[in-house]
């Protein structure tokens, strides 16, 4: 039964897409009378069945890997043929192996306690269907993501999840910021698609192949034969980073993520948390080749590490709680791109490990506030730690877990990060890098704390009670899930945490960069400080983070004012020259056939008279086109 379990995992990712599509049913109204609420059950008992398989399967590929069935231990592939033509074809080619299976099992695991979280939080709303049906092909997306083995279907799943993001977000398509938000999630993420897109067209005639194992042996192959590589490889490179960089907001294409905090929150958890980090596992998948280009390292240095320095900058200067929490998104996985620049592959992967759990539970502890204080504005909260203690302690909780603070996961793969930085060509800047990007994210996360639940009460937080029990539990259950899972890391052998003495001297500066960022947040925003607010001469700064330095601005200055000229060009030269020529030779062509009736006489002689001298013209020209052939005498 266990062998069963472990080879049909495939049938994962269709569980949630059965769901999804079921949903259809309810959204457009061919089933109305049983209400939306059916919907939204019949969505989480899929989910439930398709955690309970991918855990079942992982204990499964464990237990015989103990009993020394090793057949079953390697990694299991499954293989379906989509096209196949011309030489050319596109299969669906998967690997069912213990990395897959445990994202596999956290994608899953957080839908389940999303969607009992939904229950609650959307209870009132009748748009569950297609609330719950986006939920759940979000799952089936990234469930099938992780799967995968080829490049070009990862790509077809990144473009699906483009699309749940539009139609997720659009969801109170009646509000007008919902709209626009929706609108620039999709097109922004279009963008990096559609670059990612020509990479993977590209790529193939050079490799021969779009799995990505077969990449890795092209790339070892390359590697070991010592032979240059052409310059159109590394155009290829920087294509293909495009998507990620796209689907991870980061800079320049980090503008939609804050855009799709309109969404409700619920929502926001799963994208924060596991959508988001698809684009990361797909770079982390394309890393051996880029290994071979150090521009393109270089390019992931830079990217990363000015999207985790700036985004963590701008987030201190949020007022809305959900947005000032999605630039730390950006500014975290900057740290992973930086890990992945630096051929540090085990350092990004535990940066990957470690980031879900605790981002989504600070979201789901802030849900609880935004929906019983009805606001998500911070300078309108305040002062709940005396009325909600349950959910500041499991806000800190997913905040200690993703800032470098001993014995949380977030310390241990930190503290590695340091370690690949201290040993880079510069070591001095990014290593410093890391350590200020740490102090202001943890300033961040203490900030949005003390705003919340420190400070006064005002009139929105005088009376607010604890949440619904089904977004109060889900909540406290993640919670010891993040508390354990420094253990769990240690007993599976992917972090050696020891003592303090055996965690060398890189973990000293870390800790302190920690406490003097957070420490200097405390004093700010646990109390009311004037320093809370810069003085007027300094205001001006504040407000230009506050609006994400202007950066929506300068795009319009510069990219759509760019586009909106070229598009200005396009209809002059289609209205003045394209549609001018073909009026002009139309008009020339009407009137040569008005000149040409006048000759209409009705005379046959002037007809046979036209004919001829039409014969006699055809004639001489046909004979002007001949090359003169010398007369030879036969004499």
């Amino acid at each position: 039964m266990s062998v069963f379990l472990a080879q049909t995992a495939w049938l994962i990712p269709l569980y949630p897409l059965l769901a999804a599509l079921a949903s259809l049913a309810w959204s457009s109204g061919g089933i109305a009378r049983t209400g939306p609420r059916p919907c939204g059950y019949l969505n989480l008992l899929m989910v439930s069945v398709s955690f309970v398989h991918s855990v079942l399967a992982l204990i499964a590929l464990h237990s015989n890997a103990a009993a020394g069935a090793a057949a079953l231990y390697r990694p299991l592939t499954i293989s379906w043929t989509w096209l196949s033509t011309a030489g050319l074809r596109i299969g669906f080619d998967g690997i069912i192996s213990e990395p897959s299976l445990i994202a596999m099992t956290v994608i899953t695991g957080l839908h389940v306690l999303v969607q009992i979280y939904t229950i609650a939080y959307l209870e009132m709303d009748w748009g569950w269907p297609r609330f719950f049906g986006c939920l759940s092909f979000f799952e089936a997306g990234l469930c099938g993501l992780v799967l995968t083995d080829s490049l070009f279907f990862s790509y077809v799943i990144l473009e699906l999840l483009t699309l749940g993001t539009y139609l997720i977000v659009g969801t109170w398509y009646n509000q007008s910021l919902v709209v626009k938000g929706a609108r620039d999630a999709f097109l922004t993420k279009r963008v990096g698609d559609l670059i990612l897109l020509a990479g993977v067209i590209a790529l193939l005639p050079m490799t021969g192949t779009w799995n990505f194992h077969g990449l890795q042996a092209w790339a070892a192959a390359q590697a070991a034969s010592g032979d240059g590589l052409p310059a159109a490889f590394t155009l290829i490179l920087l294509a293909l980073i495009a998507g990620p960089m796209g689907k991870c907001a980061q800079i320049p294409l980090h503008l939609w993520l804050d855009e799709a905090m309109e969404s409700p929150l619920p929502s926001t958890v799963l994208r924060n948390s596991v959508v988001v980090v698809g684009g990361a596992w797909v770079l982390l998948r394309l890393e051996p080749l880029i290994e071979l280009s150090p521009l393109v390292q270089a390019v992931l240095v830079v990217v990363g590490g000015t999207t985790a320095l700036v985004a963590s900058l701008i987030a201190l200067a949020q007022v809305d709680v959900k947005r000032a929490l999605s630039f730390l998104v950006s500014s975290w996985l900057g740290l992973l791109f930086v890990a992945v620049g630096l051929s540090g592959i085990t350092v990004a992967d535990h940066l990957l490990l470690v980031y879900p759990l605790p981002m989504a539970l600070m979201l789901m502890s802030i849900g609880t506030i935004v929906i019983s204080n009805v606001t998500q504005d911070l300078t309108q909260l305040g002062g709940l730690w005396s009325r909600r203690p349950l959910m500041g302690i499991a806000f800190l909780v997913g905040a200690f877990g993703l800032i470098g603070l001993p014995p949380f996961g977030g310390f241990a793969a930190l503290r590695e990060l340091l370690a690949l930085t201290a040993a880079s060509t510069h070591p001095l800047l990014l290593s410093g890098l890391v350590l200020l990007t740490n102090a202001l994210i943890s300033a961040g996360l203490i900030r949005v704390f003390g705003q919340i639940w420190g400070g006064r009460t005002t009139p929105f937080t005088v009376r607010s009670p604890e949440g619904l029990w089904l977004m109060v539990l889900p909540t406290l259950f993640l919670t010891g899930l993040v508390l354990h899972m420094p253990q769990l890391l240690v007993r599976n052998g992917i972090f050696a945490l020891t003592p303090l003495p055996g965690w060398g001297p890189l973990a000293v500066p870390l800790l302190l960069s920690t406490l003097l960022g957070g420490g200097l947040s405390a004093l700010f925003y646990l109390r009311p400080h004037p320093l809370t607010h810069l003085p007027a001469a300094l205001g001006g700064l504040q407000d230009w983070l506050a609006h994400d330095m202007q950066t929506e601005r300068f795009y319009h200055r510069t990219v759509v004012g760019l586009v909106l000229t070229l598009a200005r060009l396009s209809a002059w030269s289609d209205q003045r020259l394209v549609d001018g020529f073909s009026e002009v030779t139309g008009e020339a062509t009407l009137e040569g056939a008005r000149r040409l009736s006048l000759t209409t006489s009705g005379r046959s002689q002037a007809y046979a008279l036209s004919l001829l001298l039409g014969v006699l013209l055809m004639s001489a020209w046909l004979l002007a086109s001949q090359p003169l052939v010398p007369f030879v005498s036969l004499r």
